[in-house]
């Protein structure tokens, strides 16, 4: 296993919700970390721990600012590569996906290239799989996407691909299904269906679903993804792409009845229906096996204890004052 106490990494998109995790752990390993991001989506606030426990540097600059990620790269040994678009900005602005994730991660690339960078582990998305065609969904499923989003990581995978063919660039991607966490969007322009939850029920209103609430989630916790990429980064694995994945299947109704409960509203808020979001997958449910394999990872936090800690940690910032 490789040893990253001492070692140079950056972290693209290292504010957002998995990067500062990961930031987290590399502070854990004694790693010395420059964090790149934007803070359109990540926050300062979320390098408060690993900045007073750890030497970490922040450069706010976006992915094509060519010169400042250029930068940013050399003097460093390791990439962890988490900065993005997102879904939803990728299908209003669909040249985002093209101009940030497919041009920018070309340019990380051929950065890494140039200035010997040993391996990047990079963020990809169950996103290149569009509607299971079966499940579980493993890595040898065929891309069968149709947004915007998904095509720029199945752009990006197929670039992994071949920096690694022509220029021997070490790379494993993590195909992560539907990561949740403190430290989550909660603004109404970025928030995912969990603090959407979280949101009405903290407001006394019920939970709102799309469809029927049959559609399903596979949800991954984000101290578990960000411990999938350590792993990642210390194995001699490469030229490989792996879901990280609970390995479990769970219905938006179900999540909605759950975070009721933990929530204390049990019995006095009941989940609304909505018509279905035409640009959701069904169903979603990742195979986990070939991960334990390779590198060893196995998500450990079960579903309602990862739920409670977003909870306590949206109750937490409201006793400090901060906004929800």
């Amino acid at each position: 296993m490789r040893d990253l106490s001492g070692t140079n990494i950056l972290v693209t998109g290292g504010a957002g919700l998995v990067g500062s995790h990961i930031v987290d752990e590399l502070v854990r390993e004694g790693a010395k970390i420059t964090v790149y991001d934007n803070l359109i989506r990540g926050r300062e606030e979320h390098l408060d721990w690993s900045r007073s426990n750890g030497n970490v540097t922040l450069i706010q600059a976006d992915l094509r600012d060519r010169e400042s990620l250029r930068a940013a790269v050399e003097g460093c040994e390791y990439v962890f590569h988490q900065a993005a678009s997102w879904l939803r900005q990728c299908q209003r602005e669909p040249r985002l996906s093209l101009d940030v994730n497919i041009t920018g991660t070309f340019d990380l690339l051929e950065a890494c290239v140039d200035f010997g960078i040993k391996k990047i582990v990079a963020a990809s998305s169950s996103s290149v799989y569009g509607e299971g065609l079966y499940l579980p969904t493993d890595e040898d499923h065929p891309f069968n996407n149709d947004i915007f989003y998904g095509a720029s990581k199945i752009t990006n995978e197929q670039h992994y691909r071949c920096f690694y063919k022509q220029f021997g660039l070490n790379y494993v991607g993590l195909r992560y299904l539907n990561v949740y966490g403190p430290r989550q969007p909660y603004e109404a322009a970025y928030m995912d269906v969990i603090m959407n939850f979280l949101n009405r029920i903290d407001a006394g209103e019920p939970p709102q679903l799309r469809g029927d609430g049959s559609a399903t989630v596979d949800l991954v916790f984000v101290a578990d993804v960000a411990k999938a990429n350590i792993l990642a980064m210390k194995s001699d694995a490469t030229d490989i792409f792996l879901n990280v994945a609970s390995g479990r299947e769970t219905t938006i109704k179900e999540l909605a009845l759950l975070l009721v409960k933990l929530a204390g509203m049990e019995g006095r808020l009941e989940p609304v229906f909505s018509p279905m979001d035409d640009g959701l997958v069904a169903r979603r449910w990742g195979s986990p096996r070939k991960a334990r394999e390779v590198i060893g990872f196995e998500a450990a936090t079960p579903l309602a204890d990862g739920l409670m800690r977003i909870i306590e940690w949206r109750r937490t910032r409201g006793r400090a004052g901060l906004p929800l």
